[in-house]
Parts: C-alpha cells; structure tokens; sequence
C-alpha cells in the first residue's frame, strides 16, 4: 500500500493537471459555504442589533404608558364649544405600584404636548418632562453638557436636556456647540444645558425615540403647563389631560418580573376599567420571546444555505463520476502496475475533500466579503462568528468524504485488464 505522502502528492498533481475542472467542480462548495457565512452573519447581526434595542429598554423594566382610548376617556363640560378628555395613568397608579412587593422604583415621564416648530413647520420631536432618575432608567449617555442637579427641579428652572436628533433638526450643521443656546416651544423658552445620545435609538410607546426628546424637569413641566393641554379644533376648544404618559417601574428581582407585571396589570384592569386608556410592555418578556424567534430565524436561514452545499456535493459526485471515465487508462495502468483497490480509493477520496476543503476555504473568504459589503452599502450590521468559520469547512470536508466516496468506490472497483483492454 502507498504511503499517505505519496498519496497526497499525486492526488495534489492530478489536479494542478485538470485546473479548470477543478476549479469548476469547487464552485459548488464556495457558493454554497459563501451563502452558509453570509446569511449566518446577516441573521446573527440581525438577532444582536434586536436584542440589543430590547435589553436597551431595561430588562429589568416594566413600562406602562398611556394611551388615548377608542372612545375618547371622560369628557366634562356639557358645552360644545369646550371639551375636556382625560385618560392615562395618574398619580394615584404610581404611588400605588410603587408601594408594591418587588418594585424597587418608579420614573415618570409626561408629554406636555406642544408644538416644537423649525421656521413655520412643525417638527415631530416631543417636549417631556422626566423625573431626577430618567437618564440612569435609561439606556442613554449624556454626550455634552450635563444632566440635571437638584437645584433645577428644586427653583422649576426653564433648563432642558435634548436628543442628538434635536439638534440636527432644530439647529443649523454649522452649529456645533450648542449647549448654552435657548430653544422657544410656544411662549416658553429653554436654556440647553446637555445633550444626550441613545446609540440603540430606544423607542418608547407612545412617545417615540429617545434622540427625538427635549427633556425639562418635571416640576417645570408641572409649574408651566399642569397636566393639561389647550388646543383648537375647529370652533371647538379642547382640553386634553393626562397625569403621566410613561411609567418606568423598576423590580428588585428579574425572576419574579411576570408575577409582579401581572399585579400591576390586574390594578390597571380595575381602575382604569371603562376607558381602557393604559399599555404595558415587559422587555424581558419581549426578549425571549424574540430570541426564539431569530434562533427559528437562524435556523431556517442556515438549511437554506445547506440546501445550496448539498446541491454543490451533487455536482461534485457527477464531476469526479466522470472523470473516473475520463482517467480508466490511468487506472488501469496503476493497478496493473501494483497499486491496491485501497490507494486508489484514497486518491480519489484525497482529491475529492481537497476540493471541498479548499472551496469551503474560498468560499468563507466569499461570505464575509459579501457580509462587509452589506453592512458597508446598507449600514446593516452583520457578526460572522468562529464557530459558524469552523463549521463550514467541517461541513465542507464532510461533503467531499460522503459525496466522493461512491466515485472513489467506482475507481477503485475498475477491472484492469478491461479497462486497458478497451483503452
């Protein structure tokens, strides 16, 4: 029997002999491991960028927000020309949810609906005021200025926080420091003390992003404006009053965050009954229920791709099948001059994996340039990790092992004194 070396040796110069076939009879397996890479890549980038954005919503968070009710809530005032509507959560919510078993804190947050105008047109960013604790219940890091001290909330102080999307649709690009400047909403006008910047851009219910925010104190949001909102529609006057859009509740204990949401749901049933005027979301919740999701996602995106591997292995079988016929006389030589059914079999076995091998080598160089050109052209982001790298060429050299083993079979099962004959 001949040594592995010299099996290697002649296997590798039997193919430096056919290159074009070679190269043809590998395209299979780089096309079908570049698509394994690749949408592996898309789909992990996909999964991480969406977890991401939910984990940025706190985990450890139960976020209730108001909501205008199909039928507007309670009206008041029996004259057409004014009418009150009042919904949403209210302070009696919070301070009961907040004396409630694992709720270790609770962040208000109220949009005083009112016009933020660029010129004469109207913009779609928002004017909230937030409690003290709003930036730590957030995902978000101030990027200049600073955050609110105590003495603004204690003296009502007409300061604001904003977005990083505020000051690129409100100010000028030759603007680059802004902190200082003032910003007029309707009659009221606010000094910019910092500016913050949300990199998961968390989108709250209701509200929006978090980029799209001008944030005031909150007792400066209730000494100017209340709870209320005046507006004209038509001949009519409306009076809109909501205590609290958005409640951060945050639990001591992540393991009893279902027990704990569905309390607060059951309290949220029964006062707010008639109106139907309240949301909830548990990101956590949110989050399982998404990774298993992109894992079915993955899964799916992965057999697609396979499905392109085993299509490539076929038509390696058919190219190797073919060129059993084409190289009888060498065959034949071979065995007449000595060499095992077995050295044959193993050269046809060696150059059929080598193929594969070195397709799945190309063909994952393939898949992460086709990954870096989606995340360059579309912004989208894509993660090829080691283990799907390892994984493809294991899965490539599987596919020369089974789908070479029935041409090396063939080969090594010529007789050789047909074949020479014929020959």
């Amino acid at each position: 029997m001949m040594l592995v070396r010299d099996l290697f040796g002649l296997s590798l110069h039997n193919l430096l002999l056919h290159k074009v076939r070679s190269i043809l009879t590998s395209l299979g397996v780089i096309f079908g491991v570049g698509s394994v890479i690749a949408m592996l890549a898309i789909s992990e980038g996909a999964k991480r960028s969406a977890l991401a954005q939910i984990e940025a919503m706190g985990i450890d968070k139960i976020i209730l927000f108001s909501k205008r009710p199909p039928v507007s809530g309670k009206s008041e005032g029996s004259d057409n020309a004014s009418v009150m509507e009042r919904f949403g959560l209210t302070e009696r919510d919070l301070v009961h949810i907040s004396r409630m078993d694992n709720v270790a804190d609770i962040t208000g947050v109220f949009d005083a609906r009112k016009k933020v105008l660029k010129g004469l047109q109207r913009t779609d960013l928002k004017l909230v005021g937030c409690d003290y604790r709003f930036l730590e219940d957030s995902s978000a890091k101030i990027e200049k200025g600073r955050w609110f001290s105590p003495a603004d909330y204690e003296n009502d102080r007409n300061v604001c926080v904003i977005g990083k999307n505020v000051k690129r649709k409100l100010f000028s690009i030759g603007d680059t420091n802004i902190v200082g400047s003032t910003i007029r909403i309707e009659n009221d006008v606010f000094r910019i003390v910092g500016i913050i910047n949300n990199e998961y851009g968390t989108q709250y219910p209701e509200l929006g992003g978090q980029n799209d925010l001008i944030l005031i104190p909150m007792t400066t949001a209730r000494a100017h404006y209340r709870d209320y909102t005046f507006y004209r529609e038509g001949r009519q006057h409306k009076i809109t009053r909501v205590e609290y859009d958005l409640l951060l509740v945050k639990v001591a204990d992540t393991s009893y965050i279902d027990n704990t949401a569905k309390r607060v749901a059951g309290y949220l049933e029964k006062t707010h009954s008639e109106t139907k005027d309240w949301g909830i979301v548990v990101p956590l919740e949110l989050l399982k229920q998404r990774e298993q999701t992109q894992n079915i996602f993955t899964i799916v995106m992965g057999s697609i791709a396979g499905i392109s591997l085993v299509v490539g292995g076929i038509g390696i079988m058919n190219i190797m099948l073919a060129s059993v016929y084409e190289r009888r006389k060498e065959i034949g030589t071979r065995r007449a001059l000595g060499a095992q059914k077995s050295d044959v079999l193993l050269q046809f076995l060696i150059e059929t994996v080598f193929l594969t091998s070195l397709g799945g080598v190309l063909g994952i160089l393939l898949g992460i340039g086709i990954a870096r050109t989606i995340t360059y052209y579309s912004g989208m982001p894509t993660v090829y990790s080691l283990w799907s790298i390892v994984l493809s060429l294991v899965i490539s050299s599987l596919v020369g092992v089974i789908f070479g083993t029935y041409p090396a079979y063939k080969a090594a099962q010529q007789n050789p004194i047909t074949v020479l004959r014929a020959e």
